[in-house]
């Protein structure tokens, strides 16, 4: 895996494996085949990317016998699947506020699932699709996809540094617009600014840009000096997220304050190498909690110590006390000491993935 290729990878290998992957699992559930509806693992497991605005519904059947099957509204969009069909979802520019049928008065002659066994998606399955097929049995498989999306491939890896350096270069600009009197305003839409020009195209971009506080989204406020400008950022960029956060001071920073962000930058080079497969959610938040400690003002870790990344802001491993799931290889997780004081919050998020033997940070970044 080389998470810095300039180029992206050939899709079509990477979701023909995920494809095969899924079938293993399901293998010995008795299921003929998988129907999946959420726009995030349709992308994943068919390489497509939106041409269609996200109320158009979809639907990817796979079955065990490898056979793929995409219906979705029509788009010039390339899709890395055997068979894809597809149904008018605009009329001159307007969307009707019913598509479902349409999707479904294709979806059931053509899919054939009448008696059969099927895994859904139960957090996102539409109970009207699924009841027009009168499959024979239904079990939901939303963990068994969550868990074979943990392990990144290549192409996960190009599309979350694609994520990351959007989120690095929002940094680079908000650095300089954070000045004595700025508007917090000005700051996020810096920050929007910079994160769509380095990925060149529209993204989403938000986060906590309230300065002076432990988190929270920006104000119609001006920003003062001496005050401490925490960002957490989350960048997503063809579908794939970036959580980051850098401490910025404002104005002239006291001793104290500096003294506070190199302790908190300080946490990460000492939990690097514990960061290896094994380790359990609770051991990696112990240890932060342990170091955060060391500081005289700093009674410990009152927030989450980070989670995994992907193609949700949030996903598993989750890096909390009583987490007794492991780190394993693939896994690309961000990790965010925090410590917080009335002069000063400071939280430093960097992401990194975990290797065969320890891990290799993805973000390297440091506060200013």
């Amino acid at each position: 895996m080389n998470p810095c290729a300039t180029n992206p990878p050939d899709a079509t290998p990477h979701v023909r494996e995920r494809r095969a992957r899924l079938i293993e699992r399901i293998s010995g559930s008795r299921l003929d085949g998988v129907l999946l509806t959420d726009p995030r693992e349709i992308a994943y497991f068919t390489a497509s990317s939106p041409g269609t605005p996200p109320q158009v519904p979809a639907c990817l059947l796979i079955r065990v016998s490898g056979e793929s099957i995409l219906l979705c509204g029509d788009s010039s969009n390339k899709h890395s699947v055997d068979h894809v069909l597809t149904y008018p979802w605009q009329n001159g520019g307007t969307i009707p506020t019913e598509l479902l049928p349409k999707l479904i008065d294709i979806a059931v002659p053509r899919l054939r699932l009448t008696g059969a066994r099927i895994g859904i998606q139960r957090e996102s399955i539409c109970s009207q699709l699924l009841s027009s097929f009168s499959v024979g049995a239904f079990e939901p498989i939303d963990r068994i996809v969550f868990d074979l999306e943990r392990s990144k491939d290549s192409l996960d890896l190009f599309r979350i540094q694609q994520a990351i350096q959007a989120n690095l270069a929002a940094f680079a600009a908000v650095s300089e617009a954070i000045t004595p009197g700025a508007n917090e305003l000005e700051v996020f839409a810096a920050g929007s600014r910079g994160a769509m020009l380095k990925a060149g195209e529209n993204v989403v971009h938000d986060g906590d840009y309230r300065c002076g506080a432990p988190g929270g989204p920006c104000r119609n406020r001006a920003i003062n000096s001496g005050e401490i400008y925490t960002i957490d950022a989350w960048t997503q960029v063809a579908g794939y997220w970036s959580d980051l956060a850098r401490a910025f001071p404002v104005g002239t920073p006291s001793d104290e304050q500096l003294q506070l962000i190199h302790h908190v930058q300080g946490i990460h080079a000492r939990i690097r190498p514990i960061l290896r497969p094994g380790i359990s959610g609770n051991d990696i938040w112990s240890a932060m909690d342990a170091a955060l400690r060391e500081h005289p003002s700093i009674s410990g870790l009152i927030h989450h110590g980070g989670h995994g990344i992907g193609l949700r802001l949030h996903e598993a491993p989750d890096i909390n006390p009583g987490i007794t799931d492991t780190l394993r290889p693939g896994d690309v997780i961000c990790i965010e000491p925090g410590a917080y004081r009335s002069d000063a919050n400071v939280r430093i998020e960097e992401t990194y993935l975990i290797t065969n033997d320890g891990a290799e940070c993805l973000s390297s970044g440091t506060a200013a």
